[in-house]
Parts: C-alpha cells; structure tokens; sequence
C-alpha cells in the first residue's frame, strides 16, 4: 500500500538510542529506544510494519552492532499502528524476547484481531455513528466513521505479550509501568527511576498534544474495568500528567518530534493548553446551546470526515469532562444533543 521510501537517524542522548524513521502522515517520525537495564537490553516501541519501516529498523540495529537476539525486552506503549507494528515479527526472529505491554492494549488487540468479534465491532461502530449523528453529524459523517473502525484494526497485529502490565509494576527493578488513559485507554508512559527518565509514547510530545477522545471498548473490558469512566478520559489524562509531573523526570523520550529536556515546563504547557481549550468551549456555549459538531466546527474549522470525527471526538472529551464537573448541560432536542454553559 505505501511504495514511499522512508529515512531513518540513529542518535545517542545520554544513556538511550534513540532509532528515529520516517512516517507517511502528520506527526513525521516515529522514535523506539532502547538502553540497559540490570544488565539487559530493552525497546521502547516496535514501531510500523509498512513499506521499508521494518528494513530501514534492522539496518539502524546493524550500525550500532545490535542484533534483534540482543533485545531481551520490549515495551509496547499502546495499540496504534505506529508502535505495536513490528511487535510479531521480532518475537518470530527471537523467541527469547519478552513483550510487555498494559492488559487493556493486549486483549483490545487480540479483540480486534479474531474474526469472531467482527459482528460485534460493527455492531458498536454502528451505535457510535448513531451517537455522532445525535451530535451533529450528518449521516454521510456517519458512514465514515463506520468505515474508520473497520479499516484501522486491519493494520493492528496481534501478538500476545509475554507479561500482561498493570498500573505500578516493576520491570527489572528500576523500570516503573504508569497507565496514562487518554491518547489510548490502555496507553502506558515507563519510567526509569534510577536515571530519571520517562519514555512517553504519545502521552507527551514536544510541540503538540495527543488526541483525547473516545473509542470502541470490548464488551469484556467494560465487565473488567466497570468501575472506569471510559466517558471521561480527559479526567484520566490529565490526572496522569501530574503523576508523571510528581516524579520529576530529568528528561522525556517521546514517540515522535524532539527530545524534552524541560519535563515540568513541557507537562504545565500541556495543561494550560486544556485549561485553554476548556475556557474556549464553555465561552461558545455559554447561554447558546448547540450541538458538538457544531462547537468543534467552531473550534478547529472546516476539516474532512475522518479529521471530523476526530475533532468531535476530542470536543465531546472536553465536555464530559465539564459536565462531571457541573459546568456544561446536554439537552435533547428534536432527536439532537446540544450543550450549553
């Protein structure tokens, strides 16, 4: 499907390699690390699984005199394309390597991935754009959204992990699992306490933030994690951001852009970025209801169906956040759902 040639840069900061490639679409680059822990050589990430990605990875492996049978463990941050890709194809070329990665991003994977469960993703797909049709959307929107959960988990392989992580576990002594909802409901940061480093995944990036929204949840998780509000995910990522903030990480390795070496001042941009968002949203609505689409039309202007649900997506975040809070109020109006401040 992509016939692009992509480049690739190999760099050292401190103690990490960091192994950057290109990517076909907005964010540039994806970045996977690796560095020793007790001995033992780790990943960050097994990133895409598309065009010469994979090649362009072994020949990084090749420069710094490593070799896949040499990683003894790897992380995977969440369930997108761009980080679990290669995950299967390195477990093949070394059975000896130890997958990890959050019990919610594994059985979302080995969901998506079972013929099975192919009625039942439509199914929800199908009461998702019925939703986004009762917030605004047009019933063509709708369709496309339809279209974009059936056609993502197609590039989503599964391989199930050696070690299913939890919120709080410790790999290898000084390696910290953080569960960071938000970007991904099963998304996770690791932390290595003893050099004070923090490899973020897409949880905190240099010069954008992540998209908070919400997605398709496997019947099962909703009975596993039934005390979750899946609603409210700016709440979790937010709440996940002073987490990190209080451990004090000396620098930050996220999955695309640049390298942050202002950790705190990064995390309160961020913040302040939401607080701003917010303030934008409750000022639209305030006294003038209106519909979500409406608002993230308002907000991010005139863009495709795909980029559309995904700006809604984000809004309707933002809202349920206010709504918990009592600050917003949905109201059902000739089969619509608007909100107002």
């Amino acid at each position: 499907m992509y016939s692009v040639k992509f480049n690739s840069e190999v760099s050292k900061i401190e103690a990490v390699t960091r192994i950057k490639i290109d990517v076909p679409w907005n964010v540039k680059d994806v970045s996977l690390y690796l560095f020793e822990v007790q001995g033992k050589t780790v990943l960050f990430d097994s990133g895409l699984d598309i065009g010469n990605w994979s090649k362009l990875f072994f020949l990084a492996l090749k420069d710094i005199n490593l070799t896949v049978q040499d990683i003894d463990y790897c992380f995977i941050s969440h369930n997108h394309s761009d980080h679990v890709g290669l995950a299967g194809t390195l477990k093949q070329k070394n059975p000896n390597l130890t997958i990890l990665m959050h019990d919610i991003t594994a059985k979302t994977l080995k969901w998506e991935n079972q013929e099975e469960n192919m009625g039942e993703m439509e199914q929800q797909a199908q009461e998702v754009a019925f939703q986004m049709i009762k917030y605004g959307f047009t019933e063509k929107q709708a369709e496309r959204v339809v279209q974009f959960f059936s056609y993502w988990p197609q590039f989503r392989k599964y391989q199930e992990p050696d070690i299913f992580l939890n919120d709080g576990d410790k790999i290898l002594e000084d390696l910290e699992v953080i569960w960071t909802p938000g970007h991904s409901f099963g998304h996770i940061c690791l932390f290595n306490s003893k050099d004070k480093y923090l490899f973020s995944g897409d949880h905190i990036l240099s010069r954008i933030t992540p998209h908070i929204g919400n997605y398709i949840i496997p019947k099962i998780l909703l009975e596993e994690y039934k005390d979750y509000n899946f609603n409210n995910i700016l709440k979790h990522y937010l709440n996940s951001l002073d987490r990190i903030d209080k451990l004090n990480p000396k620098i930050i390795f996220p999955a695309h852009q640049e390298i942050i070496y202002n950790p705190h001042e990064r995390i309160t941009e961020i913040k302040e970025h939401h607080k701003n968002r917010l303030a934008e949203i409750s000022r639209v609505i305030k006294d003038n209801p209106l519909p979500p689409s409406r608002i993230s039309e308002l907000h991010f202007g005139d863009l495709d169906d795909m980029n559309s649900f995904l700006a809604l997506s984000e809004v309707l975040g933002h809202l349920f956040y206010l709504e918990e809070q009592g600050l917003v109020t949905p109201i059902e109006k000739n089969g619509k759902i608007l909100y107002s401040s």
